[in-house]
């Protein structure tokens, strides 16, 4: 998770880093890493360094042209920076460019005239000049999927119906939240393509919506209806997927000279039964209100075998402590 720390010193970062590293430890036994950089790139390094080197003890704050960050990009490999793929290390290395130091020394507009404006983005950033915008929170999504591998291949229609409802219920409750309507549905399935002793089959297909709409149902039946028409009931699947794409803002749709007042008024009634159902959802935990009821042993539920134990958030998994 990436935090602005505007208004902070300089010097009391590191201790302050070390307080959110102890209260985390201390209060919720979960091993983390916090790390305090310039610019997102940088951070990368750091939280790798907070890792990786023991000295740091979980730790890391870089400051721009400090000698410890000097020493770090130093000491990193230019396959190790965030963004710089293996081709583009064997193209760099051809210009004697083989750690994040010899890069952070480039020319930028030199890069991106050879290279691409992604890569003199980098060189940037690990000079310490912000290049590349934290995501914003607010910004709208221009589309919104939901998937999920499957906890084992699967290739039963029913079974494999219920993870699309799945996905395309949180898709829509994705796009009620930023205030958006869909057009268009996208729809995938995929087989395992590490077992060639099995048929491949990976289709995928777009159904348009008659109008653009948030409402769970109607994105479910449209999904519904994609499922079948590229299921093949002879291939086993281990990925299914909703897309809702085509997206617009729900304050600014352009509505059809054909509506009326019944129209009107079943928009209505379906933003208000949606908003119910997501009012529900929030205060009482998602999945309360449904369409439709999952098979609690589904092949296309996640295996959580191995799973951490979730003390701070189920009751039922709290940890037991016996006095002697």
């Amino acid at each position: 998770m990436f935090v602005r720390f505007d208004g902070f010193e300089a010097g009391p970062l590191l201790e302050h880093a070390r307080a959110l590293h102890h209260q985390v430890r201390q209060y919720t036994g979960i091993p983390v890493c916090v790390v305090v950089a310039p610019t997102r790139t940088l951070a990368k390094l750091a939280n790798r360094a907070a890792k990786k080197i023991p000295g740091y003890q979980g730790v890391c704050v870089l400051h721009p042209g400090s000698p410890e960050t000097h020493s770090l990009l130093q000491r990193t490999a230019l396959g190790d920076v965030w963004g710089v793929g293996r081709r583009l290390v064997e193209k760099l290395a051809l210009r004697d460019v083989r750690t994040a130091w010899d890069l952070a020394q480039q020319d930028h507009k030199q890069i991106k005239r050879r290279f691409s404006t992604t890569l003199e983005r980098t060189v940037l950033e690990l000079q310490g000049i912000a290049a590349i915008d934290m995501n914003d929170n607010d910004a709208p999504r221009q589309r919104i999927m939901t998937s999920r591998s499957f906890g084992k291949l699967t290739g039963d229609l029913v079974e494999i119906g219920e993870a699309i409802r799945q996905h395309a219920q949180r898709s829509a409750e994705k796009l009620r939240q930023q205030d958006s309507l869909t057009r268009a549905v996208y729809v995938f399935l995929k087989t395992n393509p590490h077992r060639p002793d099995l048929l491949q089959y990976s289709p995928s297909a777009v159904v348009e919506l008659e109008r653009p709409t948030d409402d769970s149902r109607e994105i479910l039946h449209a999904a519904s209806r994609t499922l079948q028409a590229i299921y093949r009931p002879k291939y086993r699947f281990m990925k299914a997927g909703v897309m809702l794409i085509d997206l617009v803002d729900a304050n600014r749709q352009q509505l059809s000279l054909l509506d009326s007042a019944q129209s009107e008024a079943e928009r209505e009634r379906s933003a208000k039964l949606m908003a119910a159902m997501d009012d529900l959802n929030q205060k009482m935990g998602r999945g309360t209100v449904t369409l439709g009821r999952p098979s609690p042993r589904a092949a296309w539920h996640l295996r959580c075998a191995n799973r951490t134990p979730r003390w701070t958030t189920r009751w039922s998994e709290l940890a037991n402590v016996k006095a002697r």
